[in-house]
């Protein structure tokens, strides 16, 4: 594992570094739809870079239709 990695980053930070609100973070941490790390166990929480580059990926990438699949 390398250390771009395992960078975390606060809610502000990833709000920052996908253009989001920080209100949209935690909205798609409750949803489950970004993972989340508790470093220390309790309510801190943080979001790993590569995760966040990840969710970019896959909003960058038009959903597929119906019509595109048949």
């Amino acid at each position: 594992m390398t250390h771009h990695d395992s960078q975390l980053l606060t809610a502000a930070e990833a709000a920052h570094y996908l253009g989001l609100k920080v209100s949209t973070i935690r909205s798609l941490t409750y949803r489950r739809e970004l993972p989340v790390v508790r470093p220390t166990g309790k309510r801190a929480v943080r979001y790993r870079l590569t995760e966040l580059e990840a969710l970019l990926r896959a909003r960058s990438h038009p959903a597929r239709t119906t019509k595109e699949v048949a």
